[in-house]
């Protein structure tokens, strides 16, 4: 009968799947003084010994169940506790006495030093008395059953609702699969659990890394051969990263850009494995995202370039997977993509007189004659001057490039008499057309300007005085203004703007990266060949065509496009004096407080965390945190979550990819050495890219 029963109970509580938290674990004392917040565990030495020693931010956990019984329902739950510091027992004084003084045996005797073990000193039971000390810890919450569509599920509530006096709560060192659970906690949240019981959807997860409690792992290691190993893999939700902000902080060189890569394949898997479009979108100042380079020996541009895109300075455009990051300046098809990047340019220069009349002018003008005659002829006059304008600033000109725009007799007999050579006359079509080349163009607006010049000077009558002056209209004389470089530095201050220009662009490069983000592919941003100027104007012009595109979605009722972005350096980019811009002059500052509206999901990385506004960090989901080696930084990282807990560990421990990790779905820190990205994950993020390309 007495075995029935026992066997009975076993069988229940092999049920509680709450008993899965004590599968593989090491006693390491019990909890002697218990409040809301922290308890206070009486611990041995024999007993740390055992359990593989005991660090700091270790978890522990506490329970009245005794593994492989039935427990009483007042006792269904398991205390998840962090190792804070060491306490004081209540008896402390006299163990300290006791200590001090087997010590002094130890190490001297009759005045002299001598080598003397604490075994020939001290009698067995004092010997083990001050073998004891005290942990304190903090309560992170409890463990406990409940149910999600009546199949049993594990919980934890971020708290304690009651707690006890009695001696009652055992305390463990959880290693193994016991410790698994807690690190990847939850492995199935509740809608997880529904969506696998209704279509056999398993969750979706990523190893991130595996649990590193201290930067001095020997013990560790050397543990690992007895299976008490807690080097235990920690995985995240995949959709925790998606459509939400993720900050990466840390100093340079200590596993920042090695988290967004992993991230990104992540990411790129989770897309092909639920069949999810997904474009994601990484400037890359370094070049370490589309080069292989020694760390790494990959990079994510090893995924291929059906999956990914690259945008580099210099490229041309028969390269497989790489278009170049420049338009084409002298294309009526994008004149107003030529124009807008004038526009951004000269804008901070705007001080000028000059410069303020030049930034006024209409280029693009009606689609077609017959919607205005005047204007459309008006706006190709202007393009041509302005391309007569950049070939005077050394732009070069695509193959075979002309500029056609309409003349009358009258006003062309003016201009051909400015020029000297016969043979360079201009010739109109008989309908008034003049087709000017690359040689011509220059020629012909310098000859337009000496003509205006000269019937200025004229003494003839209005009338004729008046031929070529009435043809220029005052936003043609703006641009005619720089042509001439008469005023201020003229034509010389569109120079910088060669490296945006290339004469085999015929597109927008800001389109078609968004066209590249709408077709769910990797999109790299390659900047480490431009200056700094460079890098941030076209980063700036991408995200202003981005958001831009998404506020027509929002506004529009469209579904939005599921795209991240992966943003370097992002102290220069959210700090808290750009915050206070209004949002429609910095595309950084629209992006960062509309992402979540325009369901654009922003990983950014920073080592400055006190530069970042708070309305940013505060908005921020998922926390990945190494070496900080700032007290400032670290104070201001403490005001978020349990942070401050880590802030002596944050400021020492500069081991490359050692980090504390806080998650959306996550309910408290891990502290986790993260993996090194590999050609694993390249390979996993593209089997599951090939599998839906080939479905589709």
């Amino acid at each position: 009968m007495m075995s029935s029963l026992r066997l009975g109970s076993e069988v229940v509580a092999n049920e509680l799947i709450l008993t899965d938290l004590l599968a593989e674990c090491e006693i390491v004392g019990g909890i002697y003084t218990m409040a809301f917040d922290h308890c206070l565990v009486l611990t041995n030495d024999l007993w740390k010994q055992r359990a593989g020693g005991v660090s700091r931010h270790t978890f522990l956990l506490a329970t009245a169940i005794v593994p492989g019984s039935v427990p009483d329902i007042e006792d269904e739950e398991i205390i998840l506790l962090r190792v804070m510091d060491p306490a004081s027992l209540p008896i402390e004084a006299d163990l300290v006495q006791i200590r001090a003084e087997a010590m002094r045996e130890i190490i001297t005797q009759h005045g002299k030093e001598q080598a003397s073990s604490s075994s020939a000193i001290l009698d067995v039971l004092t010997r083990n008395e001050i073998q004891f000390s005290g942990i304190k810890t903090k309560v992170l919450g409890t463990f406990y059953e409940t149910t999600v569509d009546g199949r049993p599920v594990l919980t934890f509530g971020s708290d304690l609702d009651s707690f006890y006096s009695s001696s009652r709560y055992k305390v463990y060192k959880p290693f193994g699969t016991s410790l698994s659970l807690i690190a990847s906690y939850p492995t199935v949240t509740p809608d997880e659990e529904r969506e696998l019981a209704s279509n056999g959807t398993m969750p979706r997860r990523l190893n991130i890394g595996k649990i590193r409690y201290s930067s001095t792992e020997r013990r560790r290691r050397r543990d690992a051969s007895k299976s008490i190993d807690t080097a235990v893999p920690v995985s995240v939700r995949i959709e925790d990263f998606v459509a939400l902000k993720t900050a990466v902080f840390g100093m340079t060189r200590l596993g920042k850009s090695n988290t967004m890569k992993t991230i990104a394949t992540a990411i790129c898997q989770y897309a092909g494995e639920t069949g999810q479009t997904i474009g994601q979108l990484l400037f890359d100042p370094a070049g370490e995202y589309a080069n292989v380079n020694v760390q790494d020996r990959t990079a994510l541009s090893e995924l291929g370039s059906e999956f990914v895109t690259i945008f580099r300075y210099g490229s041309v455009t028969e390269e497989p997977g790489i278009r170049p990051l420049t338009t084409n300046f002298f294309a009526d098809e994008t004149i107003d993509v030529t124009w807008s990047i004038i526009k951004a340019y000269l804008g901070p220069r705007r001080d000028a007189d000059y410069i303020k009349s030049f930034l006024g002018v209409e280029l693009t003008g009606p689609a077609e004659p017959s919607d205005d005659w005047s204007a459309f002829h008006r706006a190709r006059r202007r393009r041509s001057a302005l391309y007569a304008t950049l070939i005077k600033a050394s732009f070069p000109t695509p193959d075979n490039f002309t500029s056609r725009i309409s003349v009358n007799a009258k006003v062309l007999s003016a201009i051909n008499a400015q020029v000297r050579n016969a043979s360079e006359k201009f010739q109109a079509s008989d309908r008034g057309e003049l087709l000017l080349s690359t040689n011509q163009l220059p020629t012909f607006w310098q000859a337009v300007i000496a003509a205006a010049d000269q019937e200025a000077k004229s003494n003839k009558s209005a009338k004729s005085a008046t031929e070529v002056t009435d043809w220029l209209d005052p936003e043609l004389l703006a641009i005619l203004a720089v042509f001439r470089g008469s005023v201020g530095s003229g034509f010389r201050i569109l120079s910088p703007l060669r490296v945006f220009h290339s004469p085999q662009s015929d597109k927008d490069y800001a389109a078609e990266v968004l066209t590249e983000l709408a077709a769910g592919k990797v999109v790299i941003v390659d900047l480490s060949l431009g200056t700094e100027s460079v890098l941030q104007f076209s980063s700036e012009r991408i995200i202003n065509h981005i958001v831009q595109d998404a506020a027509r979605r929002f506004a529009t009722g469209q579904d939005p496009l599921n795209i991240q972005i992966f943003i370097e350096e992002a102290h220069r980019l959210f700090d808290r004096d750009r915050m206070k811009v209004a949002s429609e002059a910095d595309p950084y500052v629209r992006l960062a407080k509309e992402a979540a509206k325009f369901k654009i999901g922003l990983i950014y990385a920073t080592q400055e965390v006190s530069s970042v506004d708070p309305i940013i960090l505060s908005n921020t989901s998922n926390w990945i945190v190494t070496h900080l080696n700032n007290h400032n930084e670290v104070r201001e990282l403490s005001k978020y979550y349990d942070f401050a807990e880590f802030a002596d560990l944050t400021l020492s421990a500069e081991d490359v990819g050692f980090a504390r990790l806080k998650t959306r779905s996550g309910r408290y820190i891990i502290p986790v050495q993260i993996d090194l990205f590999d050609q694993t994950k390249i390979d996993g993020a593209r089997a599951a890219l090939s599998r839906v390309r080939v479905s589709r």
